[in-house]
């Protein structure tokens, strides 16, 4: 068996405020393999963001990856450094953001 494009198993992040820590996801779990296609829905604050800007290691400096473990082509992403992300960044890996005109600028 071939391991999937894509695992999330039990992520946690929190994000550092002046009133301490914020849990914004908490046991997020997903599996996607090579040619599907996954779509994230939920409501306003539900996390889907934070989940993409956490596979992307894009969140910004008060967010941590606190537990978990993410996977892309069977390698751990889940603190891999900017250089070893970047070559997958674009041509590997992609993110369509809620505003991509304002992404642009």
């Amino acid at each position: 068996m071939t391991a999937p494009l894509l695992a999330i198993d039990d992520l946690k992040v929190t994000f550092s405020t002046r009133n301490g820590l914020v849990e914004a996801l908490k046991g997020v779990s997903l599996t996607l393999d090579a040619g599907e296609t996954l779509g994230i829905v939920g409501e306003s604050g539900s996390g889907k963001s934070v989940t993409a800007f956490s596979v992307m290691q894009l969140l910004d400096r008060a967010g941590r990856i606190a537990n978990g473990r993410i996977t892309f082509r069977g390698q751990d992403i889940t603190r891999a450094s900017r250089s070893m992300l970047q070559p997958l960044r674009g041509a590997a890996m992609s993110m369509i953001f809620q505003n991509p005109r304002a992404a642009l600028n």
